[in-house]
């Protein structure tokens, strides 16, 4: 019981860390404590996660904080960027969406969220397949799916908001994507 309460505590206090630093990011200036603070109360959550549960309590305030962040950051992916930053990203070469062009901003989402995670899925399958062919327990081959995924998910999704151009990304989603099916289709998936 008493482990129950510290995994809900430890949920609040990462979901206020997200919520400060939101706040503390969102602003023109960067505000220190603020940061700290944030940070601090993500780091109290997954304490408290692992004292109250160990590693599964962790991973559950771990999954806590990221829709919180998930949450937190889908209003900014419809708002429209400001003049200064656009100068200042003209000023400095970059090619930012113009002004009003939702849909590069969403196509941008599209491609890095779902279509990212679904490559990131087919690639922690094609690991798995070819793990079960060695001697590798099933319950592995299972874990180190749900140990990849977390893992190069972020990195794929990294590496194409570094593109600038739409066929580069297309082609981070499209090679990868076709080299995990095959092992997937060749070799026969294993279950």
């Amino acid at each position: 019981m008493a482990g129950d309460v510290l995994i809900l505590v430890s949920a609040g206090s990462a979901i206020l860390g997200i919520a400060i630093l939101r706040y503390s990011w969102r602003r023109t200036g960067r505000s220190v404590p603020q940061n700290t603070a944030g940070w601090f109360l993500l780091a109290v959550g997954a304490a408290g996660g692992w004292s109250g549960a160990g590693a599964w309590g962790l991973t559950v305030i771990m999954l806590v904080g990221t829709a919180a962040a998930c949450i937190a950051l889908i209003p900014g992916a419809f708002e429209m960027p400001k003049a200064s930053r656009r100068a200042r990203a003209a000023a400095n070469g970059a090619s930012g969406a113009e002004a009003g062009d939702w849909r590069r901003g969403l196509m941008t989402f599209a491609l890095t969220g779902p279509a990212a995670l679904v490559v990131t899925i087919a690639i922690a399958l094609a690991a798995r397949d070819l793990a079960m062919r060695w001697p590798v327990a099933e319950a592995d081959g299972n874990v180190m799916v749900l140990g990849l995924v977390p893992l190069v998910w972020p990195l794929l999704t990294f590496a194409m908001l570094m593109c600038t151009k739409r066929t580069s990304q297309i082609a981070m989603l499209a090679i990868p994507l076709t080299l995990s099916l095959v092992p997937l289709i060749l070799l026969g998936g294993r279950s």
